[in-house]
């Protein structure tokens, strides 16, 4: 190749990547534009859940962080749900022994309609009477966790005693 060719290709090299160069600049800046608020949109909240504990079957129930498994039938385990945004959503409840294994994993779906601000509350029962919580005896600090659509929110602790 020519000395000429060689300038000419080194030319037409540099004015290629001073091209993608612009192209990358223009495209990043046109992205930053789309991409842009006005400062005064805040972003929502994060969803969020708490968790409360009773002993079902009866009347009053009451919140509370310790069952003894003699005298309790089930445990409810009431799941408040707040700043869930709008749409279909699935969640998964999973209550842990003391040594940390899965006992049981429950999952629910459920919708959230967009003219709503009202908490919700998934509720489902551990049964503990006539079970192998109860017949073995199984007390310590159990756990309980939940998932909004595969993503843990929160999780809450509860004792068992005998």
């Amino acid at each position: 190749m020519s000395r000429s060719g060689r300038v000419e290709g080194n030319q037409a090299l540099k004015k290629t990547l001073l091209l993608a160069g612009m192209l990358l600049l223009v495209s990043g800046f046109s992205a930053c534009q789309t991409n842009s608020t006005s400062a005064d949109k805040v972003p929502p909240p994060a969803a969020s859940a708490t968790f409360t504990f009773c002993a079902s079957g009866f009347s009053d129930c009451s919140p509370a962080t310790s069952f003894s498994v003699a005298a309790v039938r089930d445990v409810k385990i009431n799941v408040a749900w707040e700043n869930v945004p709008a749409g279909n959503h699935i969640q998964k409840l999973e209550v842990l022994v003391p040594n940390g294994g899965l006992y049981q994993q429950i999952t629910t779906a459920f919708a959230i309609s967009s003219d709503t601000s009202q908490p919700f509350i998934a509720t489902r029962n551990l049964p503990v009477a006539g079970t192998w919580i109860q017949q073995r005896q199984i007390t310590g600090e159990w756990s309980a966790r939940v998932s909004l659509d595969g993503q843990v929110i929160a999780s809450q602790t509860v004792q068992l005693t005998p």
